[in-house]
């Protein structure tokens, strides 16, 4: 990992979303910046930069392949 990459956590696959509104991503949702960016669990794409433990009760959808990803594992 170079100095401008930062760590890749995939977020939690979902079947069926729970959550009454979901957020559809990419683009990348920027919660916070020089923190982790969190990738979908089944393609990979870059879905959030957050601080790990930021964001909770979020399910979103990737734009890139049609997954939910839930950010509480």
């Amino acid at each position: 990992m170079n100095g401008n990459e930062h760590p890749r956590v995939p977020l939690k696959l979902v079947v069926t979303p729970w959550a009454q509104h979901i957020i559809r991503a990419p683009p990348v949702l920027v919660a916070s910046m020089k923190t982790v960016d969190y990738i979908c669990a089944y393609c990979g794409a870059t879905l959030m930069h957050a601080e790990v433990g930021q964001v909770h009760n979020l399910v979103i959808h990737c734009t890139e392949c049609g997954s939910f990803n839930s950010t509480d594992g």
